[in-house]
């Protein structure tokens, strides 16, 4: 017996460190983008379906002969997690846009531009029918975009938006990853349901059901089939892509318009919150909703009277101001109109909008709507016991939760690391692009930090590989809202300090997470 042992582990592959087994997951994710995408196409009659189909079941197999034939070492940590997390949204658009670029002869740099932009849920795009200053090469407009292409883009921004994470708890369940370790390095999971498995569960059928929701309500107004489930895939991911170079303004519909509104507001709203609303499920409530309705109905009114003064619109003021600032806010990104001729004080205010974003433990981007309440109102906190003195006690409370220094230090970090992030972004455009305005450049790099996708023209296939490399990298930090890039460099350098030392290490314990639920 013990013989039969011996010679079965011998038969075993040598055990690998967690991260070198599982290195192969952005190319599970880039696969089935590609294969979703594929089927779409070929539901559409497009020849180049069936290439991308054999790119995407090339990767799967890949990941999966690689997973099979691997086996690690020890459990992933929690240094392990923030590694492959960072690692996997870097590496994921980039496998994404290898068979884009050779499908269609484009320079590499614009085909990783739209991965980039699409799994960030960004929206911003270099298909505009230009031609790309530094290689000499046609770029096609949207509309020139062979159906699975296009279909790819709406894919990455509906996968990108919910997380590539849940992707990866899929393929983790098989491989024997611990899924929730992947949650925790993202910061973005709230447990909704006792199990973070069914919680994960949970989260897939919401987003399931908002997407049919979606398509329903923009077929209802009036569009296509087809367009209403490529604009409800990319409006509830917040990302923005649109099949039209004029995005929704090509449809020239208030009613279209007011359903892609409740689209957009649909996934900037937090899943949590949406989840207990659905089932009945009596819980604590973040109060983000109501905040993020009532920010949009005070910015939409200070929009109206900006338009008015200045006299620029190109429908009424207030249809321009509330869908303009819903897109800012929800950090969708679909427009009406061409903002590169708005006035200077309307683009500042979508750049407060964009800053702002959404809600908490949704598809959304920016600080968020939680974030800035701790903030305003730990300031109130602070005034209140400095004039009645310390027998004052506070209530420290947002949205039925307790605040402590804890939340406090995390949401000023992160509003300090995205105001820093954005001044060197604009600062980086201006010096490149010579003659640029302080708010353009403000708005083109707020709008790929927070992952928005509006733009006032600076983001096209003329401009020069240095912008658009500038705009890759904001997009890139904006995704895991910049702090979470720092966290996994500090645990990489926290990981190669440990295997450099001499000491006999000791087997890692894995990640367990308390039961507590935290507001982000």
């Amino acid at each position: 017996m013990l013989a039969r042992t011996r010679r079965l582990s011998s038969t075993l592959p040598a055990p690998l460190p967690p991260l070198a087994r599982y290195i192969v997951l952005p190319f599970t994710a880039a696969g089935l983008t590609l294969l979703l995408s594929s089927i779409l196409g070929l539901l559409e009659g497009d020849p180049y379906s069936y290439r991308f189909m054999a790119w995407g079941a090339g990767y799967v197999a890949l990941s999966a002969a690689w997973v099979l034939a691997t086996r690690p070492s020890y459990s992933l940590t929690r240094e392990g997690a923030f590694v492959l997390v960072a690692f996997s949204w870097l590496a994921t658009p980039l496998a994404s846009a290898l068979p884009i670029a050779y499908e269609l002869h484009i320079p590499f740099i614009d085909a990783w531009f739209e991965s980039i932009s699409g799994y960030t849920t960004t929206g911003l795009s270099v298909f505009s029918g230009g031609v790309d200053r530094d290689y000499g090469v046609y770029i096609p407009r949207v509309e020139e975009l062979p159906a699975t292409v296009l279909w790819w883009r709406a894919v990455s921004e509906w996968l990108g938006g919910f997380g590539v994470v849940v992707l990866f708890y899929t393929i983790a369940r098989l491989g024997g990853l611990p899924a929730h370790l992947v949650g925790a390095a993202e910061g973005r999971f709230e447990r909704i349901e006792p199990s973070i498995a069914k919680s994960l569960q949970a989260l897939m059928i919401l987003y399931l059901v908002l997407t049919a929701l979606g398509t329903s309500l923009l077929y209802a107004a009036g569009m296509s089939l087809s367009d209403a489930l490529y604009h409800t895939m990319t409006g509830l991911a917040t990302g923005g892509f649109s099949t039209h170079s004029e995005s929704i303004g090509y449809y020239r519909s208030p009613v279209v318009e007011a359903a892609t509104i409740v689209v957009m507001v649909l996934g900037a709203s937090n899943f949590a919150d949406l989840y207990a609303v659905l089932r009945g499920v009596r819980r604590r409530y973040s109060g983000e909703i109501p905040g993020l309705l009532g920010l949009i109905a005070f910015n939409t009114l200070v929009g109206v009277l900006v338009l008015y003064a200045l006299n620029w619109s190109p429908h009424t003021p207030l249809r321009e101001a509330l869908f303009d600032l819903v897109s800012a806010h929800s950090g969708t990104g679909f427009g009406i109109s061409d903002l590169s001729h708005a006035p200077g004080a309307y683009k500042f205010l979508l750049v407060l909008a964009m800053i702002t974003g959404g809600s908490a433990f949704s598809t959304t981007g920016g600080i968020k709507v939680y974030r800035v309440s701790i903030v305003l109102k730990s300031v109130a906190w602070s005034v209140r016991e400095t004039v009645y003195g310390r027998s004052y006690v506070s209530v420290k409370r947002v949205g039925g939760y307790a605040i402590d220094e804890s939340l406090l230090q995390s949401a000023i970090a992160v509003i300090l690391l995205f105001t820093l992030t954005l001044i060197a972004g604009a600062t980086a455009l201006m010096i490149l692009l010579p003659g640029t305005s302080v708010v353009d450049a403000l708005f083109e790099a707020q709008s790929a930090l927070c992952t928005v996708g509006l733009s006032v023209g600076i983001t096209s296939a003329a401009a020069p590989w240095t912008v658009k490399a500038v705009l890759m990298v904001l997009m890139t930090l904006g995704r895991l809202e910049v702090i979470g890039f720092i966290y996994a460099a500090t645990a990489a350098a926290k990981l190669l300090k440990s295997m450099a030392s001499t000491k006999p290490r000791k087997t890692p314990e894995p990640l367990r997470l308390p039961r507590r639920t935290y507001p982000y």
